[in-house]
């Protein structure tokens, strides 16, 4: 699914436009204006390294349309609503893990906290969800901290008007690309 980070305004505004392998195009609202990295930029980062394969772009990919979206082109299934609540509904699950990791990488990245630190703070969120041991090793932070810091300095050499173009693949699929815009 080809993912383009929408610079909208001077003061951190952005849209996340996703074209789906469907042929469908669909716009994700950034609602964090406030902060230097955009939080879907760490959702993307942190599913693909924690490889959530059905977190927020994985479930897009797979059909979800989360009520804040909007389609920008193409012609939804006949069945998009009914397939969309399905994959919502069949992964929430793994919805909340990827909010809960996200939002601690983003708390992390964002007040650049000790990379020890945050991986503590990942075992926490991952104890809150699951009673099994967090499979998740520190070497996978310290990786997704490295690549929000390059997408970072790429993100804030984009324009008013540009994009920073990804492309989101299952986790264990092809290497992602990134390409500004």
């Amino acid at each position: 699914m080809q993912v383009h980070f929408h610079r909208t305004d001077g003061s951190g505004g952005y849209a996340v436009l996703m074209r789906r392998d469907d042929g469908l195009t669909v716009r994700l609202p950034g609602l964090d204006q406030t902060w230097r990295v955009p939080h879907d930029l760490v959702h993307f980062v942190a599913e693909r390294e924690f490889r959530l394969g059905h977190g927020v772009f994985g479930s897009i990919a797979a059909g979800a349309m989360f009520a804040n979206m909007a389609v920008v082109s193409g012609r939804p299934r006949y069945d998009a609503k009914v397939r969309s609540r399905a994959v919502i509904k069949a992964y929430a699950a793994e919805l909340s893990l990827a909010e809960v990791l996200s939002g601690v990488v983003h708390d992390g990245v964002e007040h650049e906290v000790k990379a020890a630190i945050v991986y503590r703070q990942v075992l926490e969120a991952w104890g809150s969800l699951r009673s099994a041991p967090c499979p998740y090793q520190a070497a996978t932070l310290r990786r997704c901290l490295v690549l929000l810091d390059a997408l970072d300095d790429k993100w804030r050499a984009v324009a008013v008007g540009d994009r920073l173009a990804l492309r989101w693949e299952l986790p264990g699929g092809p290497a992602w690309q990134v390409a500004a815009r």
